[in-house]
C-alpha cells in the first residue's frame, strides 16, 4: 500500500460524528453495547483510524470481515472486542484465542476441526451464524444448531459461546413481509435453545426500525454510524445523524482555454468560450468514479463542474475566474453555505452511497479530526 500523504486530496473523518452517531444508535435502539462494522478498510474511510475513532466514541466492540482485520486491529494495539463475520481458517483457532478475536462458527464440523488446533492454554470466544433468509452463511437447521450448543457447552476449556446472531436482508425498507419472515424463523430456530452471552441480531436497519422486534441490547451496525441513513430517507430523513467524512483536494494548475478545445479522454467535453481549467489531483484510481464527470464540486462557495473523463489520477473542473494554486476543492462535505453530501455522490453515480465509500482507494490520505 502507498498512501499518497505528498499531495493534497485527503479524506477528514470526523471524531465528533462518530460519537454523534454512536449515540443516537444506542438511544434508538435502546442498546448498552454497540459493534461496528470496519470491515472492508472502515466502510473505505481507514480500517484503524475509524476503529480509533469509533472506539473513543463509545463502541464497545468492532466487527470485521476475514482473520487479517482483526490481526491488522491488533497490530494497531486496540484491545477492544473484535469479532470476525466470515468464515476464518479452523487451523487459526489457536491464534484467534491467543489474541482474543470473537470467530464465526456455521458447523459442527468447523468447530470440531478447530479444537484439535487449540492447546486449551485460551480458550477460542465463538459466535454462532444462523442463516434466517440471507442464503449466505448459517445454520438452517434446529437440530445440528442445538448439537453445535451442545457441543460448545461440554467443551468449556476449549470455546466460549460468546454469540448467536443472523443478518437481516431486508429491514431497512417500508416492505416488512420478508423481514418478518426472517424473524420468524429466527425464533423457530434458537427459542429455547441455551443462550449464549449475547445475541447480535440488529444491523443498522434493525436497530433503527425494529428495536422492539428484535434482541437490542447488542447491536452490530456499520452504514447508520458512518453517517448514512440506511433505507435512504424512505423511513427517515436522517436529519439526526451526522455527516463523518468530507473529500477535498486543492487545485494544482489552472489554464485558460479558447473556444474549441477538448478536455481529457475521448474529448467529451469540448469547450465553448474561453474558459478557465482547473486541474485537481484526484482520479478512479482513487475510487473517484468515472461516472462522476459532470457532477458539481465546490469552489469558494459556489459549485463549479467536473469537465471530461476523469482519468485515473486526475481531473479537470471549470471554474468562473482563475484562482490561486491550492485553492480547496471540496468534493464531499460543506462549503460556505452549500454542501456535497455522500448521498449526491451516490445518485450522480446510480449507486448506494455504501458502494461509494468502500471504493475508495488506500492511496487515499486519511485524516483523523475533531
Amino acid at each position: 500500500m502507498v498512501e499518497a500523504i505528498t499531495r493534497p486530496t485527503r479524506i477528514e473523518i470526523s471524531k465528533s460524528a462518530i460519537q454523534h452517531n454512536i449515540e443516537v444508535v444506542k438511544q434508538t435502539a435502546g442498546a448498552t453495547k454497540l459493534f461496528l462494522a470496519v470491515k472492508s478498510n472502515g466502510y473505505g474511510l481507514g480500517l484503524v483510524p475509524v476503529s480509533q475513532a469509533a472506539v473513543a466514541g463509545g463502541a464497545y466492540g468492532l466487527a470485521v470481515a476475514l482473520m487479517d482485520e482483526a490481526l491488522a486491529l491488533r497490530d494497531a494495539r486496540i484491545t477492544a472486542p473484535i469479532m470476525i463475520l466470515g468464515i476464518s481458517p479452523a487451523e487459526q483457532a489457536e491464534l484467534m484465542a491467543v489474541q482474543n478475536i470473537i470467530t464465526t462458527v456455521v458447523s459442527l464440523d468447523w468447530l470440531k476441526s478447530a479444537a484439535q488446533n487449540l492447546s486449551g492454554e485460551q480458550r477460542l470466544a465463538v459466535s454462532i451464524g444462523v442463516d434466517t433468509g440471507m442464503g449466505r452463511i448459517g445454520f438452517r437447521d434446529r437440530d445440528a444448531l442445538a448439537e453445535t450448543i451442545d457441543y460448545l457447552q461440554q467443551h468449556q476449556d476449549k470455546f466460549e459461546y460468546t454469540g448467536l446472531f443472523t443478518h437481516f436482508s431486508e429491514s431497512d425498507s417500508s416492505e416488512v413481509a420478508y423481514f418478518h419472515k426472517q424473524l420468524e424463523r429466527w425464533h423457530a430456530l434458537t427459542d429455547g435453545l441455551p443462550a449464549p452471552k449475547f445475541y447480535h441480531v440488529a444491523n443498522s436497519g434493525a436497530a433503527m426500525y425494529h428495536a422492539d422486534e428484535v434482541p437490542h441490547d447488542v447491536v452490530r451496525v456499520g452504514t447508520v454510524v458512518y453517517g448514512m441513513e440506511p433505507s435512504r430517507g424512505e423511513l427517515n430523513d436522517g436529519k439526526d445523524l451526522q455527516p463523518v467524512m468530507t473529500l477535498r483536494s486543492e487545485i494544482n494548475f489552472m489554464k485558460q482555454l479558447p473556444a474549441g478545445e477538448g478536455i481529457s479522454y475521448s474529448h467529451k467535453y469540448t469547450t465553448t468560450d474561453d474558459e478557465w481549467i482547473g486541474t485537481v489531483p484526484i482520479g478512479y484510481g482513487d475510487g473517484w468514479l468515472r461516472k462522476m464527470m459532470g457532477f458539481n464540486v465546490i469552489v469558494d462557495g459556489q459549485y463549479v463542474p467536473i469537465v471530461g473523463q476523469v482519468a485515473m489520477d486526475q481531473l479537470m473542473i471549470r471554474l468562473p475566474r482563475e484562482y490561486p494554486l491550492g485553492t480547496t476543492v471540496t468534493f464531499i462535505g460543506r462549503d460556505g453555505a452549500l454542501e456535497n453530501t455522500l448521498e449526491d455522490v451516490a445518485t450522480h453515480a446510480d449507486l448506494a452511497p455504501w458502494e461509494i465509500v468502500t471504493g475508495f482507494q488506500e492511496r487515499l490520505h486519511r485524516i483523523l479530526v475533531d
